[in-house]
């Protein structure tokens, strides 16, 4: 048997078109919005790009088969997408302080860590002339160091980092996102602990791909054409999300995208007869903690 075969060719053929036919209306009419507004996006639009691009890269990705790979990008788009909200739905002045951390302050932090890094590898490895290429010019002159290890003390720097964490941010937009609970928030850490797993190739990451492989073809791929459908509706969800928040931010009506997501109604009750299957999945749900 091979995939034309399978009993979902079809529905996965119809699906596919209608997700990437509203992504594509979806990011059209955002970076519109965005080209009559460049003001005042101005600090954010980078940080909104950046999301928009490794979206795009999970869907391509997806479509491809390389399923595993589209989570690892996936797990990029959504650390950078809590970011993004995280400084959109402060206020003016918390706003302004939130830019300046993201772009410079833990820069400051980073490039001390860098610096640190590039000189135990010049130890080992600076009798190489292409090692000292690359790592000399990320070592901090003696100076510069000197006042950012004062202004950045363990404690300066540790209360920063906790500030910008993933599972920090989360809970602060959970708790309140534009002055009210938004619980949906930590409903992203479940498909983040997944990508994380993957990404980092630890003892879960490796043996869901293991197992995934192990299981008899008509299974195994029913179980890949829906964590192929869940990513295709991942990517649909944080742009409709950032063109939402996006809109939010500028202070623009939010219309058209609800109403494109309204338009994939019938084929998100389609997905959603697939998603239920692989969630009922007893072998899938024990990696799901």
């Amino acid at each position: 048997m091979n995939d034309s075969n399978l009993p979902w060719t079809e529905d996965k053929h119809k699906i596919t078109e209608a997700y990437f036919e509203a992504i594509n209306k979806n990011n059209l009419e955002l970076f519109r919005i965005i080209k009559i507004h460049l003001k005042e996006l101005d600090g954010v639009l980078p940080i909104l790009e950046f999301i928009i691009e490794r979206l795009e890269t999970v869907a391509t990705l997806t479509v491809d088969n390389r399923i595993w790979d589209a989570e690892i990008v996936l797990r990029s788009a959504i650390e950078t997408f809590v970011k993004y909200v995280f400084i959109t739905t402060a206020d003016e002045d918390e706003r302004k302080i939130r830019l300046d951390e993201f772009w410079n302050l833990l820069a400051e932090v980073n490039s001390l860590k860098q610096s640190e890094q590039a000189k135990k590898n010049l130890k080992h490895l600076g009798g190489l002339e292409t090692h000292n290429l690359a790592y000399s010019p990320m070592v901090l002159p003696e100076e510069i160091e000197a006042e950012l290890r004062t202004k950045w003390i363990k404690a300066e720097r540790q209360k920063l980092e906790q500030k910008w964490s993933f599972t920090e941010i989360v809970n602060s937009l959970s708790r309140n996102y534009r002055g009210k609970p938004m619980e949906i928030f930590i409903t992203i850490t479940h498909g983040y602990r997944m990508s994380s797993h993957v990404t980092h190739g630890d003892e879960t990451g490796i043996l869901i791909i293991r197992e995934r492989n192990s299981r008899p073809f008509e299974d195994r791929e029913l179980a890949y054409f829906t964590h192929y459908l869940r990513l295709l509706s991942d990517v649909f969800t944080f742009c409709t999300f950032i063109g939402i928040e996006t809109m939010n931010l500028l202070g623009l009506e939010k219309d058209y995208f609800f109403k494109n997501q309204e338009s994939l109604k019938d084929i998100q009750v389609l997905t959603e007869k697939y998603h239920n299957d692989l969630f009922q999945d007893k072998d899938y749900d024990k990696y799901r903690k």
